[in-house]
């Protein structure tokens, strides 16, 4: 599980082309928007730092020399020509670090919960909870909690590697992941999905009692509430938030950062770009609220 233990910006002087000007501590690299805590970002634009300052969790920011006076005094502070590319070497740095984030320990597999003997759990930092069922071919990969009374399908893969590439390296290569997955109590994955892990920390999360259909790919950092309903083949693009009672139709593609509200719909084959409300229903490619939908199929028939 993690630890949540820091490390100190200063402990990177002059480190991954670093220039420290004010020290900080953090247990994470990560993302503007993300929740997990506390955390270095990286900052390449004014607005960025902007938006950097809204957040909670942040504790430091790596920025280039020419906005280092936007970063505000409470902030840690790293001047960098290249700020992603040591963000990146940070997060290498510490995530590889042998039980500093993530304290190891042997699979757990309750003993009422049935795993086919044809699939694979990985020997350490799983765990699955009571009356679950692992079906056939499924794969579970380390860093990932599967509470009581779930049911992952055929073929489902749980844990795999997010696509984060890191461009920064020649050749370049998908960022070495440090989060995990964590399915709550009466989740169903059915057959071929596929559940990614969070890229710098904490975990993608499946709510209690949502359902997924087949062949449903959530990218990294998703969080999806509870008595969710994703019908088959939809795509959740990387920290998609969905709130708890939505529906999202087969085909539907949510966009990269996405909210959609509690009780709201997605219909079939939409592509959403923009925040969706609570309780509203939107629909096409890219997706508008319904009846504004209908209207326009009406005016061009």
């Amino acid at each position: 599980m993690f630890t949540f233990a820091t490390e100190s910006l200063a402990a990177f002087r002059d480190r991954f082309g670093l220039g420290v000007v004010r020290d900080c501590s953090f247990a994470f690299v990560g993302k503007i928007p993300q929740k997990i805590a506390p955390r270095l970002v990286g900052c390449v634009s004014a607005h960025l730092i902007s938006d950097a300052c809204a957040f909670n969790g942040i504790s430091g920011i790596v920025t280039l020399p020419e906005l280092s006076d936007l970063v505000p005094d409470h902030l840690g502070l790293a001047i960098s020509e290249a700020p992603i590319a040591s963000l990146y070497q940070i997060h290498e740095d510490i995530a590889r670090r042998p039980d500093f984030q993530w304290k190891s320990f042997d699979s757990w597999i309750h003993p009422s919960a049935t795993v086919h003997n044809s699939a694979v759990i990985a020997p350490r930092n799983v765990r699955i909870g009571e009356n679950s069922i692992i079906g056939e071919n499924a794969v579970i990969c380390p860093r990932t909690l599967i509470g009581d009374n779930c049911g992952v399908g055929p073929g489902t893969v749980i844990g795999s590697e997010a696509f984060e590439v890191n461009n920064f390296t020649s050749p370049r290569r998908v960022l070495y992941q440090s989060g995990g997955v964590m399915l709550g109590n009466d989740v169903e994955v059915q057959a071929k999905c596929t559940i990614v892990r969070a890229t710098f920390g904490g975990f993608t999360l499946i709510g209690d009692e949502t359902k997924l259909d087949c062949q449903i790919h959530v990218a990294h950092d998703c969080q999806v509430g509870k008595r969710v309903q994703i019908a088959a083949c939809a795509e959740l693009s990387g920290r998609v938030s969905i709130g708890d009672g939505v529906f999202i139709g087969p085909n539907a593609t949510i966009s990269n950062g996405v909210s959609i509200g509690e009780g709201a719909t997605v219909t079939l084959g939409s592509v959403v770009v923009r925040d969706v409300p609570a309780s509203a229903r939107v629909t096409g490619n890219f997706a508008l609220p319904h009846t504004k939908w209908l209207d326009f199929i009406r005016s061009i028939r």
